[in-house]
C-alpha cells in the first residue's frame, strides 16, 4: 500500500503532474507501437501498427487542443467570477454588458496598454458582437469613456492605456 501513496511526508504530492502522467503514458504507448512495426509478424499486423500510429498522432493533437481549451477556460472563468469591483463602473451610461465583460477581461489578463487589435479579440473572444461595424462602434463608445486614455494614435493602430483598474 504504501507504494501507491499520494503524498509524501509533509503533504508533498509523489505523483508527476497530469500532464506528465499523459506525455509518459503516450510515450510509452508510441515505443510499443514503433517495437510492434519494427518486426511485424504479417501484413495485417503492419497495418494496425500504421493506425495506431495515425490514433497516436491524433491523440496528442486532442491533448494539445485540450490543454488550450482548459487555459481559455480558466481565463473565462476569471473574468466571470470577477464581482466588478475592481473597476470603477460609475458611468454606465454607455457602459452596456459587453463592455463590462471586455474590461473584466483586461482586469483578469493585467492589461494596461491595448490597441484595436486587442480590443476586437476581447470583444470576440467575450461576447456575442461579431460584426465588423458593430465592433467599430463598440470599440470607439468603449474607448471614449473615462476607462481609457489615450496613448498613441498611429498611422496602422491606435493605442489606449486601460485606467479602470485604478482607483
Amino acid at each position: 500500500m504504501a507504494a501507491h501513496s499520494e503524498h509524501a511526508a509533509g503533504g508533498e504530492t509523489d505523483r508527476p503532474s497530469r500532464t506528465k502522467r499523459i506525455e509518459r503514458r503516450q510515450r510509452d504507448i508510441f515505443e510499443s507501437v514503433e517495437e510492434l512495426a519494427d518486426d511485424p509478424a504479417n501484413e495485417q499486423v503492419q497495418l494496425l501498427a500504421d493506425v495506431l500510429r495515425e490514433m497516436h498522432t491524433e491523440l496528442c493533437r486532442l491533448e494539445a487542443r485540450n490543454r488550450q481549451l482548459n487555459s481559455r477556460l480558466s481565463k473565462l472563468e476569471a473574468v466571470n467570477g470577477l464581482s466588478g469591483d475592481e473597476i470603477d463602473l460609475s458611468d454606465t451610461s454607455a457602459t452596456d454588458h459587453r463592455d463590462k465583460k471586455v474590461m473584466k477581461a483586461l482586469v483578469a489578463d493585467g492589461r494596461e496598454r491595448v490597441t484595436i487589435d486587442d480590443l476586437r479579440e476581447l470583444y470576440r473572444g467575450h461576447t456575442d458582437i461579431r460584426s465588423a461595424e458593430t465592433l467599430k462602434d463598440r470599440i470607439k463608445t468603449l474607448t471614449a469613456t473615462d476607462h481609457f486614455e489615450l496613448v498613441n494614435r498611429g498611422l496602422r493602430t491606435t493605442t489606449w492605456r486601460f485606467t479602470g483598474l485604478e482607483s
